[in-house]
């Protein structure tokens, strides 16, 4: 009876919750354990559509191309660098899910992954080995670059 309430426990205590973070305007800096990840909106939308540009310590990363963007950090605190966050991009409208992918600074060099482009994200969850997303009441995990069904964690 005890083992299972103690895995139970241990599984809760390293889910980490994440906050969102809603674009806040022209410019997001947000630090990471690879250096500063810049997001920056452009002058002019770009003739492929780009509205912003990701830089990672000054040099392109990623873009992203809806009118804003939310993002999810694995940070403990907000003053603790980030080792991995996941970006929805709003490029749709309001009425289209989001793209999602996922930012690993801990890769070398750090990585975008493609995520989903069918998940409006209400929660981000963080394991060591995969990145736990709710989305319409339902529990995915991405590990391995594999989005796929979980029972999400344990309450």
């Amino acid at each position: 009876m005890l083992k299972p309430l103690f895995v139970t426990l241990i599984l809760s205590l390293c889910c980490a919750a994440s906050h969102a973070q809603t674009s806040g305007g022209d410019h997001d800096s947000i630090q990471t354990v690879a250096g500063e990840l810049a997001i920056s909106k452009v002058a002019r939308v770009q003739a492929d559509g780009v509205t912003y540009n990701a830089t990672l310590n000054g040099a392109r990363f990623d873009q992203l191309y809806g009118s804003h963007y939310t993002w999810y950090s694995d940070a403990a605190d907000s003053h603790a660098p980030a080792s991995r966050i996941v970006i929805e991009d709003f490029s749709g409208g309001f009425s289209d899910a989001p793209s999602v992918s996922l930012y690993d600074f801990r890769k070398k060099p750090p990585a975008v992954q493609a995520v989903s482009d069918k998940l409006d994200v209400d929660d981000v969850r963080w394991t060591d080995s995969a990145v736990l997303i709710n989305a319409n009441d339902k529990w995915y995990a991405f590990s391995r670059n594999k989005l796929s069904p979980s029972r999400g964690p344990k309450k």
